[in-house]
């Protein structure tokens, strides 16, 4: 009956969520084995905006499977912050101390903007155009990296996790609950 079977069916997709999202950043941050392009992290809050960036490719593979899907981001947005704004994290993910309410609202604007690209995307990949959404990926990714303009290395050099990225978003979503 499900009475007493403990955790709710959002709290299961928030774990799920997060432990996607997580893996993907565990799996490609700049460093990981697996990573199959080089990220060049130059900005102080670089890794919060990674972090970020994975969580909006989590929602975009699995908000379908979702009962709940802006309830499950939002909580996984909040569950972020705490984590990257605890005492001996707040220097690795912004480069400074920070309060909760100061990361909320820059990584609020983040992953807004990745939401929308990512929606972009959709419709672009969707319309049968699979190298502009690559494309974009890659420009998801150098926002990540840097506020400067890409620069004629970029995209090559960041293409490979793009499509990396591109490419296992079907899996993503098989993995999702």
């Amino acid at each position: 009956m499900g009475w007493f079977s403990g955790k709710s069916t959002h709290q299961k997709q928030v774990e799920e969520a997060i432990r996607i999202s997580t893996n993907l950043y565990e799996d490609t941050k700049p460093g990981a084995a697996a990573a199959p392009a080089p990220l060049h992290f130059c900005l102080p809050d670089s890794q919060y905006r990674y972090l970020l960036f994975c969580l909006s490719a989590m929602q975009t593979a699995c908000a379908s499977k979702m009962k709940n899907p802006d309830a499950v981001l939002n909580e996984c947005f909040d569950l972020m912050i705490r984590l990257c704004t605890t005492e001996g994290d707040r220097v690795f993910f912004f480069g400074r101390p920070v309060d909760a309410q100061e990361a909320a609202n820059q990584g609020g604007a983040y992953l807004q903007d990745f939401l929308h690209r990512w929606s972009a995307y959709v419709d672009i990949v969707q319309g049968g155009n699979r190298q502009t959404g690559t494309a974009i990926i890659c420009s998801m990714l150098r926002c990540v990296e840097s506020d400067d303009p890409a620069g004629p290395t970029d995209g090559p050099r960041i293409w490979p996790l793009a499509l990396w990225i591109e490419n296992g978003l079907p899996a993503m979503r098989k993995a999702f609950g």
